[in-house]
């Protein structure tokens, strides 16, 4: 309607008033550039409070998003972790190249150049070693927060039956251990059993052969036999012993003077005496050892066997005596029965005699 009335004045004005024209229309045209403005204004308020509360909307949305939180938490982890790696080896290698750069100038700038390049070096070695180690650490940490995020299903059932196998072999493990040392156990107790029943057995044994050679040692020591031929062979070894000690210092003190003779020219007769004393010496040991030796087997022997056979000795030392007092008594017979036919006969003959005088 407005548009209508405009046109009627404008043709109208067109018709009546040929010289106000121009400002007719500039009045008429400047009424609709104005709606048009307010209303294409609140359109763009309309629609900025309307973007604003979706972009706000998105924003809250995404905020509250798990997979943004946890990509967002895993990337700055990983950037604040590699970042601080990477400032720490950047700041050192700066340092050192730092240094190593202003070791150049060195003898121009007094020295001067080196510790300023290292402090260079380090500031943008650190600098860069934090940008280059943050941005590695954020898109490593963003990468791993969100595959775990995505594969977080598949990682629960992997952890959930690598916890179920982890238990299952350590239940497995468990059991084995128990019977394992069940059987440790009896094979233990076995043992041990069996060691103590020997060890009881042993003792049984040790002390029954304590017994019997106690038994053994009392009658060997109580047998007269072995008495006798202990007795026998220490006598016969103590007195075989002196006689060979003494036919042996004999005999070394000869032989010792004799291989001393030789050397009795160049030795002024000293080597005489020496190797007598040393070949008495050496003759007296072996001769006492010798005679020892044979005379304690020699009488040891005598005596075992003289007591062994004793009772044969005995007898046929009795028979000898018996025979000896036998001899003996026919030997007194005969004497008494000679002395008795020479009386006879003496006195027959001195009965004749006088008979005879006397007629």
């Amino acid at each position: 309607m407005a548009e209508q009335c405009s046109s009627v004045r404008q043709t109208t004005s067109h018709v009546e008033l040929p010289s106000r024209t121009a400002e007719v229309k500039t009045v008429v045209a400047t009424q609709p550039r104005r709606d048009k403005l307010v209303s294409a204004a609140k359109n763009a308020q309309v629609s900025t409070v309307a973007f604003a509360k979706n972009t706000q909307e998105k924003s809250i949305a995404l905020v509250r998003n798990p997979n943004f939180q946890i990509v967002t938490i895993s990337t700055a982890s990983g950037a604040v972790a590699l970042g601080t790696v990477g400032g720490a080896f950047g700041c050192m290698g700066g340092l050192v190249v730092g240094g190593l750069t202003g070791c150049i100038p060195a003898l121009l700038t007094f020295g001067a150049s080196i510790p300023v390049g290292a402090t260079v070096g380090g500031f943008f070695g650190s600098t860069g070693g934090i940008c280059f180690g943050g941005s590695a650490g954020a898109v490593i940490g963003g990468g791993v927060g969100h595959g775990c995020y995505v594969y977080r299903a598949q990682i629960k059932d992997g952890v959930l039956s690598i916890r179920v196998v982890t238990s299952r072999r350590a239940q497995q493990f468990r059991l084995a251990l128990r019977s394992g040392c069940d059987k440790t156990r009896e094979f233990t107790h076995d043992k041990a059993s069996k060691i103590k029943n020997f060890a009881h057995e042993g003792k049984k044994t040790a002390k029954r052969l304590a017994v019997n050679a106690k038994q053994h040692s009392y009658e060997m020591v109580s047998d007269q036999s072995f008495q006798v031929t202990s007795a026998a062979a220490v006598a016969g070894a103590a007195t075989c012993g002196t006689v060979g000690g003494a036919v042996g210092t004999i005999a070394g003190t000869g032989a010792g003077m004799l291989v001393g003779l030789p050397a009795a020219l160049f030795t002024f007769g000293i080597s005489v005496p020496v190797c007598a004393t040393i070949g008495g010496g050496l003759g007296c040991a072996t001769g006492a050892m010798t005679g020892a030796a044979a005379g304690g087997i020699a009488s040891g022997a005598t005596a075992y066997n003289s007591h062994k056979y004793r009772k044969e000795i005995a007898s046929n030392a009795a028979g000898a005596w018996n025979r000896v007092q036998t001899g003996k008594s026919k030997l007194k017979v005969k004497a008494l029965d000679s002395v008795t036919h020479v009386t006879a006969m003496v006195s027959g003959t001195g009965g004749t005699t006088g008979g005879a005088g006397s007629e």
